[in-house]
């Protein structure tokens, strides 16, 4: 049966309909599972590979045309399976696999494992690029449905992956994933031999019957240098024989035997996975001067706690109410009571990042009048106001408290509340900085227009409070590399506002392993410094910046310093040193790009770095993948006599596609953040919104566009009008309907998202009606470029916006859509030329 050529019956429709949303949802869901099993980076690693497993299987089906000539639908029947049936045997790899990533190079045995976790992510991945760019081939005289089909199935498939999860959890959608691609499988079988339905069928009932309780019995661990993993070393006798307890931190040694994990208590969510964990013994004493924040002369023992890690890191903590006298003078003169020294009594106070709790005991220990509390995560806010309610106190429900869950920056920006604290305190763990694992985390609450938001809502005389974890004086430690950034942001802000002497708006104290940053809108007071000075001196912590007094350190200095020495300091730096805005909010130090690989800072490179040591290679593998897939077939075509002089130019063509749409689709992603107020919001509403109007476009593009070469300068028109006008306006826009409710907000996002897609979803399917006319043998080939193209254009998104903020990464969107309509002129004109 030849497929290609003749008109495909109405199954390829619903197939690859539930092929493209199969390969979302699993491409989404895997995201967040590596995301525990693996460093966050680590996870857009394998992911980005996986996704080459598209653009090969357009070079494969240029390479070898027999295979589209030959019985397609039976080709695709079985590739739609084998997806389908290898899908839990990939979870039981993710899961019994001991990959470790951070001892690549310590181990070589590691470099199995992670070929292990290529294999289990890149060969689904393959499955279904064969599937789709299979389809488009046969199709391509229809190539407007399929491609909307294709399109509309992704869209749909991103919108439901999200709330699918907080259901069936991550691992639950990812063999959810399975049985959808099941259903396409009866789809490709429909065409190619009704009978084979039956295989499929018995695969979706045998998924929907079993597949719950096969991922449950599986027990994925977090990579083996997460806090977690430290905290149940004891219990993980892998871990411990391949990192001997020696090497670790003394600190770290002590917490190793006294944790076991509440596994009844897990939970996956679309923003954590969370898990509970529990001391084992009750605590001597030792050790306790040690804990982040507490005074020296604190010598009580420790308060009993569940320790909850978010992601297997980022742990929180929950206090037993029970230990009434040990947490009174635990949390006595805690570094985090100094901005109630200063406060007038009873204050009102907004907690942003409640987490279990201790800030909320810390306000109403110090006497606050009204607490305000926002936590994002629902799981961990489910664990402290219900599974641990009682354990915990009925702490949400004192007198004065107002427990929130919801995004903290949203929060402040639709209330109208003042406050006399606003305090934000970071979950992040000193394992996550000092490996660099955050570094290309994005984080809108620590920007200058988030200082200036938090200000803005500040009483007179109120304060502003930054608190995260700090190796401040530890031997080999980067001073002040993740302080700089956030008083950095603070002085901006503060700048912005007409101060000036902004470095007198700011103080800054060392904590015993917590660096706290005080923000006033106006100058501090002369008492307020000296009762500061005092309280340090009673409790062993450090002033390493106040106003009013010379201090001699690096961040001292640079609050200080002149703008102009400022900025000459910033541009000489090795390390990123610019406060984060909305724009760029990466809120973590990293190497500017020209200095990743610099000799000179080997040591802090290895111990910070992590993230672009690990974006670095992958680019190149990226860009070495799209030029084999695009260069490979090229050769083959010449070897056949079936070259076309226009394949250079629809090469840029297609390549500009996959640039173009992924950097638009990054940097919306990451704006509507904001104004969705919830990350997961912005990732359905914009993945959604975006890919189902680009169908629509594609649909549409059959009948509205009569002559490419012309259409497209329309078209292309239009693009660039509607960029122009979000880049310009989206802000404003953005503010105007800041404080209507959600549902509201979302009709706004997607009437904002819909006609750019409308009109980015119109160039595909008309490239690909040129190619049908100049060489119909390259159409897999242009499916490969596309697809292969877009994982280097997603690794260089996250680089450039890096670099120069996600405005750039939009703009050069805009400007690579140029490129590719020029390219299609050019190859256009040239088979007319050879014609």
């Amino acid at each position: 049966m030849d497929a290609v050529g003749k008109r495909p019956p109405a199954a390829i429709y619903p197939a690859v309909f539930l092929t493209s949303a199969s390969v979302l949802m699993l491409q989404v869901a895997l995201t967040r599972l590596f995301s525990f099993t693996l460093w966050y980076h680590f996870a857009y690693v394998v992911i980005s590979l996986a996704l080459l497993g598209y653009g090969a299987a357009g070079a494969l089906l240029s390479a070898f045309p027999g295979i589209l000539r030959g019985n397609l639908p039976r080709t695709l029947f079985w590739c739609a399976l084998a997806f389908a049936a290898f899908i839990p045997a990939s979870l039981a790899i993710y899961a019994h696999t001991p990959f470790y990533p951070l001892q690549l190079l310590r181990q070589p045995v590691q470099w199995w494992y992670l070929g292990a976790y290529y294999a289990a992510a890149g060969i689904p991945f393959f499955l279904g690029g064969v599937c789709i760019a299979g389809a488009i081939s046969a199709a391509s005289e229809r190539v407007t449905r399929v491609y909307c089909a294709d399109l509309v199935g992704a869209g749909l498939g991103a919108g439901v992956v999200v709330p699918a999860i907080w259901r069936l959890e991550t691992p639950g959608v990812v063999m959810l994933a399975a049985g959808v691609m099941a259903g396409a499988a009866l789809c490709w079988g429909w065409w190619w031999r009704p009978q084979t339905a039956i295989a499929p069928v018995a695969l979706i009932v045998l998924l929907a019957g079993g597949g719950g309780a096969f991922w449950r019995s599986l027990e994925f661990r977090p990579s083996s240098e997460k806090w977690m993993a430290v905290q149940l070393a004891s219990g993980y006798a892998a871990l411990a024989a391949e990192e001997p307890r020696s090497e670790w931190p003394a600190a770290v040694a002590e917490q190793i035997p006294v944790y076991r994990h509440l596994r009844q208590h897990t939970r996956w969510g679309a923003v954590f996975r969370v898990d509970v964990l529990e001391r084992m013994e009750e605590d001597s004493g030792l050790g306790v001067t040690k804990q982040p924040g507490v005074t020296v002369r604190l010598r009580g023992p420790r308060p009993h706690l569940l320790s909850v890690p978010h992601d297997g890191d980022a742990n929180t903590a929950i206090y037993r109410a029970a230990d009434a006298s040990e947490l009174g003078e635990f949390f006595a003169d805690h570094v985090l009571t100094l901005p109630y020294a200063i406060l007038p009594p009873r204050p009102e106070v907004l907690i942003i990042g409640a987490g279990g709790g201790r800030e909320m005991l810390v306000a109403l220990r110090s006497g606050a009048r009204r607490t305000t509390a926002v936590e994002l995560d629902p799981i961990t806010a489910r664990l402290l106001t219900q599974s641990f309610r009682d354990y915990a106190g009925a702490l949400s429900e004192r007198p004065g408290v107002r427990y929130v869950v919801g995004e903290g920056r949203s929060f402040v920006r639709q209330s109208r509340q003042q406050y006399d604290l606003i305090e934000i305190n970071g979950t992040d763990t000193l394992t996550a900085a000092n490996l660099g694992a955050n570094v290309l985390f994005e984080n809108y609450l620590y920007t200058v227009e988030a200082a200036q938001n938090y200000l803005a809502h500040l009483r007179e005389g109120g304060v502003l409070c930054y608190g995260h974890l700090d190796a401040f004086g530890a031997p080999g430690q980067t001073p002040f590399r993740q302080s700089i950034l956030r008083a950095g942001a603070a002085l901006e802000a503060v700048r912005r506002s007409g101060a000036k002497r902004p470095a007198d708006h700011i103080a800054v104290i060392f904590g015993r392993g917590i660096m706290l940053h005080l923000v006033r809108a106006d100058p501090f007071p002369a008492r307020a410094v000296s009762l500061l000075e005092r309280r340090c001196a009673e409790n062993g912590f450090v002033p390493v910046h106040l106003p009013y007094r010379s201090l001699a350190n690096e961040l001292s200095w640079f609050l200080r310093t002149s703008p102009p020495a400022r900025g000459h300091y910033m541009r000489r730096s090795p390390l990123r040193r610019d406060p984060p805005t909305d724009d760029s909010p990466f809120i973590w130090p990293y190497y500017k790009w020209g200095r990743v690989l610099h000799p000179a800072h080997r040591y802090e490179r290895a111990a910070m770095a992590s993230g672009q040591l690990v974006l670095v290679p992958l680019l190149g593998v990226a860009v070495l993948s799209a030029l084999a897939f695009i260069l490979a077939p090229l050769a083959l075509f010449r070897r056949r006599g079936v070259y076309s002089p226009s394949a250079g130019g629809l090469a840029v063509y297609f390549a500009a596609l996959g640039f173009g749409f992924m950097f638009i689709e990054i940097s919306f992603i990451q704006k509507f953040v904001l104004f969705l107020g919830y990350p997961t919001y912005s990732l359905t509403v914009v993945l959604s919104s975006l890919l189902v109007s680009s169908g629509v476009g594609s649909l549409v593009s059959q009948r509205a566009i009569s002559r490419a070469e012309r259409s497209l300068v329309w078209v292309l028109v239009g693009l660039l009008a509607l960029g122009v006008l979000y880049l310009g306006f989206g802000a404003t826009i953005f503010q105007a309907f800041l404080g209507y409710a959600l549902w509201a907000r979302i009709a706004v996002a997607v009437l904002l998202i819909a006609p750019l897609g409308f009109a980015m979803g119109m160039f595909f399917p008309t490239g690909i009606r040129v190619v049908n006319e100049i060489a119909p043998s390259f159409v897999p080939w242009a499916w490969g470029i596309n697809a292969s193209t877009s994982v280097v254009a997603a690794i260089l998104a996250v680089m450039l916006a890096m670099s120069a903020g996600f405005r750039m990464v939009g703009i050069a969107a805009l400007g690579i859509y140029v490129i590719g309509v020029v390219g299609l002129y050019a190859s256009r004109r040239r088979a007319r030329r050879v014609a």
